[in-house]
């Protein structure tokens, strides 16, 4: 949409010790912090000076201004010294004591450099303050800001959840590291965490999102529990937050902006995969299924109650944060089990989880004869660059096959009848391949290594 501006100052215009437009009703910076500056300037005449040498932070508002529901203004200005400033909103709002939430903080330098913030109104009001939140000041300049301009639109990218993901950095990190986003995503999984208070009291929320399925296609909003950002599984939400990395969990913090704009839509896929593969930066957030996966460790006071299971591939660990399985799972026992990927350092001990949100995501495999017959079935040479021989070794009827790259996408598929079949990989690029297996009944995936 065209943008509007709806305030502008540079500070030229002083009444007494106080710059004309600001000095807000919510303003709790001392008034004995707010100074005219006269020398290097970004533009005309004056600036001004915001002290606040604490680690918490002071709000220097505007005066009382319009402001439109579910309207986005971008907050622009120039600001140069030692400290941290972002921006804020007061718009009466019925959450969040009336306050939208801050965007993140920049930190300043000793040279001018422009901010550019966009902050949503959720609520028609003549009331409205602009804010500019500021911290731990340094002086002798502290921050000088000037040139502030808030006009209506947005100035915020609008990403899809992959291009959030993907990244072919080692260490994980987004692209998208630190910038204000827009991004959009069906709700697959939510919970809370709670403090050490006694009794504990609600502290944060996560949200798991995804806009398809498959690798890179998840993402987790963390936000305060007091902010009421709520949504249910089904939920297709607009969020607009900053992306951040948690020991390199790709994230989505501060939120601005959390809408949601149809309930009771379908759930993403789960991608099918081995439990060995599910502590992988590619599968973070992403709603998964492991299958045919045997209980190898049930859960205790020392795991925390959380459990694991181990396809052949490896083991992958069963979290209770969304669900606690019920009744515990004995070793031995094989699951279906499906859930979100989530990473967590409780105590320290960061891993991966697969999340389950509801007891029909674990399932407890019958038919024990048939898992047996199916767990003679061999797959060879692995690696190999030619030929993959698939041995059935009994009859188990019609065998479908399906090959996936990581990526999810289908290379190969087709049927195996009688007791052998064999692939031709030596066309197919070298990687890592799954080649999923399904009878009438079970299904079982294998990690096949093409190496030319």
């Amino acid at each position: 949409m065209a943008s509007a501006q709806i305030f502008q100052s540079g500070f030229e215009d002083w009444t007494g010790a106080a710059p004309d437009g600001w000095m807000g009703a919510k303003t709790s910076l001392p008034a004995a912090n707010v100074s005219e500056v006269t020398d290097n300037v970004h533009s005309g005449t004056a600036a001004v000076r915001l002290e606040y040498t604490a680690s918490d932070h002071k709000r220097f508002s505007t005066q009382a201004l319009t402001v439109e529901a579910n309207t986005d203004y971008t907050v622009s200005f120039w600001v140069r010294g030692a400290g941290e400033i972002r921006v804020g909103l007061f718009d009466d709002r019925s959450t969040g004591s009336g306050y939208a939430s801050y965007s993140a903080y920049t930190s300043a330098t000793a040279t001018w450099t422009q901010v550019s913030q966009t902050v949503t109104a959720t609520n028609a009001t003549t009331i409205a303050e602009f804010i500019l939140s500021v911290r731990n000041t340094v002086a002798p300049e502290h921050l000088v800001v000037d040139d502030v301009t808030i006009s209506t639109g947005s100035s915020v990218q609008d990403v899809s959840i992959h291009d959030i993901q993907f990244t072919t950095d080692p260490s994980g990190n987004s692209p998208y590291n630190g910038q204000l986003v827009s991004t959009s995503g069906i709700v697959t999984g939510t919970y809370i965490t709670y403090d050490n208070n006694n009794p504990p009291a609600p502290q944060y929320r996560y949200t798991y999102i995804q806009d398809g399925s498959g690798p890179w296609n998840g993402v987790v909003i963390y936000d305060y529990y007091n902010n009421n950002n709520v949504a249910n599984i089904g939920d297709a939400v607009t969020v607009r937050a900053t992306v951040d990395e948690y020991f390199n969990l790709t994230e989505l913090k501060d939120v601005q902006s959390f809408i949601i704009t149809a309930t009771g839509q379908p759930q993403p896929a789960p991608l099918v995969v081995e439990t060995g593969d599910v502590a992988s930066e590619a599968l973070e957030s992403v709603l998964v299924e492991v299958q045919q996966a045997t209980c190898t460790v049930v859960p205790s006071g020392a795991s925390f109650g959380k459990w694991n299971v181990n396809d052949g591939s490896g083991d992958a660990v069963v979290g209770k944060l969304m669900y606690t399985t019920t009744p515990d799972p004995e070793l031995g026992q094989v699951f279906n089990v499906t859930g979100v990927v989530a990473f967590t350092n409780f105590q320290n001990n960061p891993e991966y989880n697969i999340l389950p949100r509801m007891a029909s995501d674990v399932d407890i495999v019958t038919g024990i004869a048939d898992i047996a017959e199916l767990a003679t079935i061999s797959v060879g040479p692995n690696p190999t660059n030619d030929l993959l021989v698939v041995n059935l070794s009994q009859a188990v009827g019609n065998v479908n096959y399906t090959l996936t790259d990581l990526q999810g996408r289908m290379v190969q598929n087709g049927q195996f009848t009688g007791t052998r079949g064999q692939l031709n990989v030596s066309n197919m690029p070298t990687g890592m391949y799954h080649l999923t297996l399904r009878s009438n009944e079970l299904v079982k995936t294998f990690a096949v290594q093409v190496a030319h």
